[in-house]
């Protein structure tokens, strides 16, 4: 498979699901014909982002749009399977009290319809869903990716605005003081990595011959920039930021560094058998860290927990 833009497996059954949801959606009961928004205000003051009296009762049909409201300090009543949310990352935590409203792109509305929510939470691919839910509660829109869009900054416009329409604006501004004070520690302990003038491939690895590499778009690219550090990856990714390609495609930048990221055991057992992994200039002069398992989408809470892991990876690599 060669370097270019493409949807890994579960992103393909996850827009799979997304079209079946609006065929599936189509016979939900509903009890009521309209919708009276937070404090009584209708879905479009919502939607535009009007100042908010906070939402007791939120729903959230996203999971990267979980950890933006949970990094909050709200509390979702419901939330997509939530066990999934907690198998794909889970930080930070969601109480058990969170009801499941049920598949992604499939919400149980008589389950959404019970819990009452102020506002539901949803994302541009719920898009023929959003006139349904809106008979249940306002519903806001909020996009962290797309074709043309960065998902860092992407990340803190929607943050901002879920705090607005949350009427947490002063929890906001105190989780982007903590990101940047996260971000300028690592910054400071990566000096001599920078020293080294070195790019960074950051990637995935799926087999022992093919990886996941993370572009300049994406969320952990974006941190990329914001420390200065220049990204080795300037081929095409897709919307969320990600490409698949062959191991040979890494070959172009021979004094790259490499970070991989977490690397499931079986895949590393690969990886060391692996001649064409093996013959790569940045594995055989040592040039590989690794870090754990973060979402690569995700909020301001996955940036700062992967600038906090880059640093420790890097801090011992200098000139």
């Amino acid at each position: 498979m060669t370097a270019g833009m493409s949807f890994s497996g579960k992103r393909r059954l996850a827009l799979a699901g997304f079209g079946a949801a609006a065929l599936a959606a189509s016979g939900a009961p509903f009890a009521r014909a309209a919708a009276v928004g937070l404090a009584g205000r209708t879905v479009a003051s919502v939607a535009a982002g009007s100042p908010a009296s906070p939402a007791a009762r939120v729903v959230v049909l996203d999971w990267p749009l979980t950890e933006v409201v949970l990094s909050l300090g709200v509390v979702p009543v419901g939330v997509a399977r939530p066990s999934w949310y907690a198998k794909l990352d889970g930080v930070p935590a969601l109480p058990p009290s969170v009801v499941d409203t049920g598949l992604l792109y499939q919400p149980n509305f008589e389950v959404l319809e019970a819990l009452k929510p102020e506002l539901i939470v949803i994302t541009s691919w719920h898009a023929p869903l959003r006139a349904l839910l809106e008979r249940i509660a306002p519903t806001l829109t909020v996009q962290l990716f797309g074709p043309g869009i960065d998902v860092y900054p992407a990340v803190h416009t929607a943050t901002r605005k879920l705090a607005g329409a949350l009427g947490c604006d002063a929890a906001a501004d105190a989780l982007f003081a903590r990101a940047d004070a996260v971000l300028a520690d690592a910054s400071a302990r990566l000096a001599g990595f920078r020293a080294t003038g070195r790019p960074l491939y950051l990637l995935r690895p799926i087999d022992d011959r093919h990886i996941a590499v993370f572009g300049r778009n994406s969320l952990f690219g974006g941190v990329l920039d914001a420390l200065q550090i220049d990204n080795a990856w300037q081929g095409l990714a897709d919307p969320q930021g990600m490409t698949e390609a062959d191991l040979g495609a890494l070959a172009r930048h021979t004094d790259a560094q490499v970070v991989a990221i977490g690397v499931p055991p079986g895949v590393a057992a690969q990886l060391a058998r692996s001649p064409l992994w093996g013959a790569l200039p940045f594995v055989r002069q040592h040039r590989v860290q690794h870090i754990g398992p973060l979402p690569a989408l995700g909020g301001i809470v996955a940036s700062m927990r992967f600038a906090d892991s880059l640093a420790k990876a890097l801090q011992g690599v200098t000139a």
